[in-house]
Parts: C-alpha cells; sequence; structure tokens
C-alpha cells in the first residue's frame, strides 16, 4: 500500500506498526464516529457540556482509528497524541482545530490518568462535536468509505 511518507518515518521510529487492514473495521470506525455524534447532538451541551465533550473526544478518536486503518498502522510507541496529531494534518483541520483538538485530548488524558475533569464550558462541548462531524466527512472522503446513515 502507498501511504504518506509521514506514515513511513513514523514506522521507521516505532511510533506506529505496519498492520494490514482488517476487513470491516474502517468502517466500523466510522459508523461508530457517526453513532458517537448523533448520541452527542441529543445531549444539551449548556445542561451536559462535559458528557457532550466526552462524547464527541470519543467520536473524534474514532476518526483517528479510521485513518490509521486506511492507512495500515496502529499506534505503537507514539500513543494516542501521536496519532491524533498525525490524522488531523491528513484531515487537512485548521491551526486553531488542530490547538484546539491537541488540548482536548491533553484535557481527558490528564482525567483519565492523573485528576478529575476540569470544568468544560458548553462552548467546548459544542465545538469539539462541531469539530468531529466536519472531520468525520473529511475521513469519508479522504478513505473512500460510503457514509452509510444507521
Amino acid at each position: 500500500m502507498s501511504r504518506p511518507h509521514e506514515y513511513e518515518n513514523l514506522i521507521r521510529l516505532n511510533c506506529f506498526t505496519e498492520q494490514p487492514r482488517t476487513p470491516g473495521a474502517l468502517e466500523a470506525y466510522l459508523r461508530n464516529a457517526r453513532a458517537y455524534l448523533a448520541a452527542g447532538r441529543q445531549l444539551d451541551a449548556d445542561e451536559a457540556p462535559m458528557p457532550v465533550f466526552s462524547i464527541a473526544y470519543e467520536g473524534f478518536f474514532q476518526v483517528v482509528q479510521a485513518v490509521l486503518e486506511f492507512h495500515e498502522v496502529r499506534i505503537r510507541d507514539a500513543g494516542r497524541n501521536m496519532a491524533i496529531q498525525r490524522v488531523c494534518a491528513d484531515l487537512g483541520m485548521s491551526n486553531a482545530e488542530f490547538a484546539f483538538v491537541v488540548n482536548a485530548h491533553m484535557r481527558r488524558n490528564g482525567t483519565s490518568y492523573t485528576s478529575p475533569f476540569p470544568p468544560i464550558s458548553a462552548g467546548q462541548a459544542t465545538s469539539l462535536l462541531s469539530i468531529l462531524e466536519k472531520y468525520l466527512g473529511q475521513a469519508h472522503r479522504l478513505t473512500g468509505a460510503s457514509w452509510a446513515e444507521e
């Protein structure tokens, strides 16, 4: 498979490992991302900003996994942060969106491993949900996967 040279470099550095596509996995990641998006849309970010933010983050990471699957790589030593950064670049994210997503990952990581979840505003939750929606569409275009609504 031909993949961007950045992936080849990350494989050489042991950040990623080569892994042939698992049949159906790409579509499953994108389907999961659509399900997270639908769930996030059903909640009111003004009343439940943390759950909306968390749902949007998990949905966006499904997009990341789909792009990695498309390029036939898996996360190795670099972890989620490198994967998120690489995929954000692949999807053509603006600098402001990129910074927002990296910050969202840092907030999520900190709460998973070291501290309680810091306060999340409704605006932050809604912004992450919008980023999920926008880049879910970009991931579909990049990978050529169909957009089957369920």
